[in-house]
């Protein structure tokens, strides 16, 4: 009898795994989870994560905190550490669970790194920060509300902004600079309405019309050509375009310079 239960009970959990073809994934996930010693474990600190460690290279001021949190969200995602500040990864309530002092080590390591990246009168003003959470908040509270006038300064900047002396490229660049950090500062709401896309179809023609615009006057027939262009086409193909515009008439002066050459 004891050996027909045991073959029951294996062919029981047999069946539980066929039926469930994740089980054996989700039983290493949450082995690795409770093993700080992995280093997909969010808990794991490498042998070059220490205090010192700068994770971005611009410190925070009160200018830029949606540029800076931007990079330090990201250099936490690489680390496996962006729990510790979105609140996905807590404090655990037990304070005999032995991950207490694994999750005592990476607040505390991680508020280290933050710090390292803010300016000096920033920084002294979050020395008594008791958790990555609270401080990452603290900073958003105060610095994210200040952005009226960067926006100010980055619409500005992209109304004046002309090819000038630059290259197509160079002033691509600027202008796409400037478009980007705007978007941080104005990004869209997440929406699987079909509204959403008619607003970035919007977007996308303001910022090709802007950018030809600043472009020089030799550029005339071109962009005439490119504003025929249907449906519209977005920033970075109308730039691909041009660029290949350019590719082909510095093809055909080189040809005829050989073809010159060929007959001195």
């Amino acid at each position: 009898m004891a050996h027909t239960d045991s073959n029951q009970s294996s062919n029981l959990i047999s069946n539980e795994a066929l039926l469930d073809p994740n089980q054996s994934s989700n039983l290493k996930s949450n082995e690795i989870l409770l093993d700080p010693t992995q280093p997909s474990n969010p808990y794991y600190i490498g042998a070059n994560d220490n205090f010192g460690t700068l994770l971005v290279n611009q410190p925070l001021d009160s200018n830029n905190y949606y540029v800076w949190a931007r990079s330090m969200k990201r250099a936490l995602r690489i680390k496996n550490k962006l729990g510790f500040i979105d609140g996905s990864i807590t404090e655990p309530v037990d304070p005999n669970n032995k991950l207490m002092e694994h999750w005592l080590r990476c607040n505390d390591i991680i508020i280290t790194w933050l710090q390292n990246t803010l300016s000096i009168d920033i920084k002294s003003s979050t020395l008594y920060a008791d958790t990555v959470r609270e401080l990452w908040i603290e900073l958003e509270h105060r610095h994210a509300q200040q952005n009226a006038p960067r926006i100010y300064e980055l619409k500005q900047g992209i109304v004046n902004l002309l090819q000038g002396n630059d290259t197509m490229s160079v002033y691509f660049s600027k202008l796409k600079a400037l478009f980007d950090e705007l978007l941080n500062y104005e990004s869209f709401p997440n929406c699987s309405c079909g509204g959403l896309k008619a607003i970035v179809e919007h977007q996308q023609r303001d910022w090709v019309i802007k950018f030809l615009m600043g472009l020089n006057g030799s550029y005339k027939e071109l962009k005439a050509q490119i504003l025929l262009i249907k449906p519209s086409p977005s920033l970075n193909e109308v730039y691909s375009i041009i660029q290949q515009e350019e590719n082909d008439e510095r093809y055909h002066l080189l040809n005829q310079i050989i073809n010159l050459l060929l007959y001195l």
